[in-house]
């Protein structure tokens, strides 16, 4: 699937979008790079209204190939790589956000699996 990142995105704009591609899972963009298999400090962590372009350097608009047979570590790389956005992809499970970081190795179509069985329990 084409992920776009326009020109003129915001934060949330890209949030939401991965939202709707993905249900059940969500991306949080930050300042700095994590560590592979660390989690991102929240202090670094990017909200709201934000300008995608204040975010990188890299040309806008920028579209990703995304899909859900991938895994969150190759996601997040594609998002660093090719967007220059730090991001760190976070699973629904029953009524909290957790972020991904031990189970970097699974798919999305995995991590959404687990997030909707949680909620069906």
């Amino acid at each position: 699937m084409d992920f776009t990142i326009e020109k003129g995105a915001t934060v949330l704009d890209v949030k939401h979008q991965f939202t709707d591609m993905f249900n059940g899972l969500k991306l949080e963009l930050f300042k700095k790079a994590h560590e592979e298999g660390q989690s991102s400090s929240a202090k670094m962590r990017v909200f709201g209204t934000e300008s995608i372009s204040d975010l990188t350097n890299n040309a806008l608009p920028q579209k990703l190939q995304i899909n859900a047979d991938m895994t969150v570590a190759e996601v997040e790389t594609a998002f660093e790589e090719q967007a220059g956005l730090h991001v760190q992809v976070f699973r629904k499970m029953r009524n909290i956000w957790i972020e991904t970081v031990q189970t970097d190795n699974y798919s999305l179509a995995k991590q959404m699996e687990i997030s909707l069985s949680s909620t069906s329990s």
